[in-house]
């Protein structure tokens, strides 16, 4: 229902649209799932721009089914555009209306936090209990 929903907004290229000014391959997005003994584990790491918001999309839908427990690690994740995370909370929302969770895990990179933080998302998710975890800067 998801993937019917969001297919229309995002264009799914096999890699991302070349960028208007060269940037290397290696900071597109990729996503890696496995399998835990909880749940899912979806490891995000390099840049999630706008022009690769399909290929997250494509990557967090690709497992087919939803366990009750995902867990993101987005400790690799450089940096995230608003579009990215539009993806990653409609994500969640759809894993949370099957009555399952989404958390965090590893340590976030400043840019990542900040912008979770501004978008006022880091707190729809939870945050892992083993390992260091992704924290919220106070506000003042």
């Amino acid at each position: 229902m998801l993937a019917s929903l969001l297919a229309g907004w995002f264009a799914r290229p096999a890699e991302c649209a070349a960028p208007r000014a060269p940037r290397p391959s290696a900071a597109a997005v990729q996503v890696e799932v496995s399998r835990t003994a909880d749940g899912m584990l979806i490891r995000v790491k390099g840049e999630a721009r706008a022009e690769c918001a399909g290929a997250l999309l494509d990557g967090l839908l690709a497992p087919g089914r939803r366990p009750a427990v995902v867990t993101l690690d987005l400790s690799e994740l450089r940096s995230v555009s608003r579009l990215a995370l539009g993806v990653l909370a409609a994500y969640r929302r759809s894993v949370v209306r099957t009555g399952g969770r989404v958390r965090l895990a590893g340590v976030l990179q400043p840019a990542v936090n900040e912008s979770l933080v501004r978008a006022e998302l880091f707190g729809l998710f939870e945050t892992s209990a083993a390992g260091p975890s992704a924290r919220a800067p106070k506000r003042v």
